[in-house]
């Protein structure tokens, strides 16, 4: 099956982009062209296709479009390097017979530095703007037309088709720095490298186990029902379908389906059409891994989880040990289930860390950590308890009781000690 890379850049690069790209058998194009680096990141949006790596002709579109890629996609850029330097110089040379100041752009100081004194040339007189973190063209447009215009340099060589465009158009001198063949050839073959990675992402063995509650009284032919419900989605996913007892329903697919299927986990809408169906409990569990019984593991604890929170839900379970959920009822939360040597941390400590962080609160009672993670009052406590020992949590007052009973403790919990704990990172603005 082939790599299939999409191309973004403007009409020019992403031609020769092509030309270089059609020298690989494996690989399958599909060209997003645009006319200004803005538009890269809506062609991302309005791309159909399913991309195995984005290949951008630049560093600014790929920066611009890294917040609408897919997640977990693969993408590149094509640096420019000393001979696309080279290229440029050759070119500006030929056209006045000697070296004039130039105003460059993108292309980082150390690496002009290092080709001029490759080519031994001593006076020649350069200046780059790099714009840091603002990719905008137009910006870079009127910054070399005001330099050019105090007579601070005399030729732009840009590194961006929208600059050379609009500063054409002005009649002001200036130069495009293309890539050479070369360079274009050896980011392909690192391309394709991450598109068969992405390839053997997507084709990971996921299982996903669905299971009624046993506490109901079910009709034979509602469960009949709702094993014909399952196996309808089955053939949604293009997958098989197998049973582990009477109870639990077995399908098995990839994890590029799930992830198109749900959005990248975002959107399980499709699952909870069929909780609303029924009158009894139905809970679900997806498991991903690299072998089928690394899958199916992870799919049974998810289905656990599904059970322990309260019913009619599901949980996803990835190879790295990541838990996402409850899906169908509550807020929906992911969190490790494993420290970063690889050891298991107790599923509400983390589940209670994911749920602070999420609304990026501190201050909790026991009833609000019950309700949060569908457990007893008595096991948040004994939670909050655990905190307490580990200097985690601590009582900073009482709650105000509208009615008779005895007030209960408000703690705050201090989540960077609890991501340490747990080995994670927060970030709390």
């Amino acid at each position: 099956m082939k790599i299939k890379m999409a191309i973004i850049g403007p009409e020019n690069l992403v031609t020769a982009i092509k030309k270089v790209a059609d020298e690989f058998e494996e690989l399958e194009s599909v060209l997003l062209v645009y006319e200004s680096e803005k538009e890269s990141p809506a062609l991302i949006k309005q791309c159909k296709e399913i991309i195995d790596v984005y290949l951008f002709s630049g560093k600014f579109p790929y920066y611009l479009s890294q917040n609408d890629l897919p997640p977990d996609s693969r993408s590149i850029y094509i640096p420019f390097e000393g001979t696309d330097i080279y290229s440029v110089i050759f070119h500006i040379y030929r056209t006045y017979h000697f070296y004039p100041s130039v105003s460059f752009d993108v292309i980082t100081p150390d690496v002009l530095q290092e080709t001029f004194e490759e080519l031994q040339i001593a006076d020649f007189q350069w200046s780059v703007t790099t714009m840091d973190d603002e990719y905008d063209g137009e910006k870079l447009s009127e910054h070399h037309l005001q330099l050019w215009k105090e007579g601070k340099f005399q030729v732009v060589a840009t590194c961006l088709n929208s600059v050379y465009v609009k500063l054409r158009e002005l009649k002001i001198p200036v130069f495009l720095v293309k890539h050479t063949n070369q360079t274009i050839r050896e980011t392909i073959k690192k391309a394709i490298l991450l598109g068969k990675e992405h390839k053997k992402h997507s084709a990971q063995i996921t299982i996903l186990q669905f299971k009624i509650d046993e506490s109901a009284y079910i009709e034979q032919n509602d469960h009949l029902h709702v094993k014909k419900t399952i196996n309808d989605l089955s053939n949604l996913f293009f997958t098989r379908m197998g049973e582990l007892d009477e109870d639990i329903v077995t399908l098995y697919t990839t994890r590029g389906i799930i992830e198109r299927l749900t959005d990248h986990f975002m959107d399980f809408s499709l699952f909870e059409q069929i909780f609303e169906r029924y009158p009894f409990f139905i809970n679900f569990g997806i498991g991903m891994g690299d072998t089928g019984e690394g899958a199916a593991y992870n799919a049974n604890k998810a289905l656990t989880m599904a059970m322990q929170d309260g019913g009619n839900c599901g949980f996803l379970i990835d190879d790295q040990k990541r838990a996402y959920g409850p899906f169908g009822s509550g807020t929906t939360m992911e969190y490790s289930l494993v420290d970063g040597e690889g050891y298991s941390i107790p599923h509400s400590m983390r589940k209670l860390y994911s749920w602070l962080t999420t609304l990026r609160k501190e201050v909790v009672t026991t009833r609000e950590i019950s309700n949060a993670l569908s457990t007893s009052e008595r096991n948040a406590a004994r939670l909050i308890k655990s905190l307490k020992n580990k200097e985690i949590a601590e009582v900073i007052g009482k709650e105000k009781m509208a009615q008779k009973g005895r007030p209960r403790p408000i703690y705050k919990v201090d989540l960077h000690k609890l991501a340490e704990e747990l080995g994670e990172e927060v970030e709390l603005t």
